[in-house]
């Protein structure tokens, strides 16, 4: 899977130690953007938090477990996509994915979520993918609709994200849902 082109622009691996200072600084300067959204942002403190979050992504890559690609647009990081985790005994993971401010707009998520989405079918024989939004997050439940996946229900004050338990729709996409 990795490193992927996925067009002309937008490349994805998977996020490296030596990536953390890139990284912290694009989420520092995306605070605004990002930490009322994701689950993790508001947690990436300091480089150490950054160094650290890469490294537990490191080694899910390696036990087969997950990963965090970041998007590179013309060599810049523009966010990630994650694979938070892979199931084998029920075939299903999720996905989520972030952007800086400056990359919205592009159809960059789409795109990578793509390639990630028939990675984990094709190759990882995933039988369903599953994707949270917060509902008040009008920009990635469009993103998770366009790529067909299901809303399937409200997960209610489900997750902590920055300052508050958010409501996050579940939204499902099995195999056989997925254009080969």
């Amino acid at each position: 899977m990795f490193p992927c082109e996925i067009d002309q622009i937008l490349k994805l691996r998977p996020l490296e130690e030596s990536d953390a200072d890139v990284m912290f600084g694009l989420i520092e300067r995306n605070r605004a953007h990002l930490d009322p959204w994701l689950r993790w942002s508001g947690r990436v403190k300091t480089l150490a938090d950054a160094q650290a979050l890469i490294q537990r992504f490191q080694q899910k890559w390696a036990d087969g477990d997950g990963f965090h690609a970041g998007m590179w647009v013309n060599s810049q990081l523009a966010g990630g996509v994650v694979c938070h985790f892979i199931n084998r005994e029920s075939n299903k993971s999720e996905i989520g994915y972030w952007l800086g401010a400056d990359f919205v707009g592009q159809g960059l998520v789409t795109r990578a979520s793509r390639a990630v989405i028939s990675y984990l079918f094709e190759d990882e024989n995933m039988h369903r993918i599953e994707i949270q939004c917060a509902t008040d997050n009008i920009p990635s439940r469009a993103v998770a609709e366009r790529l067909g996946f299901q809303q399937e229900g409200i997960k209610r004050e489900s997750d902590w994200l920055t300052t508050r338990y958010a409501d996050h729709y579940m939204y499902g996409l099995l195999e056989s849902d997925w254009p080969r």
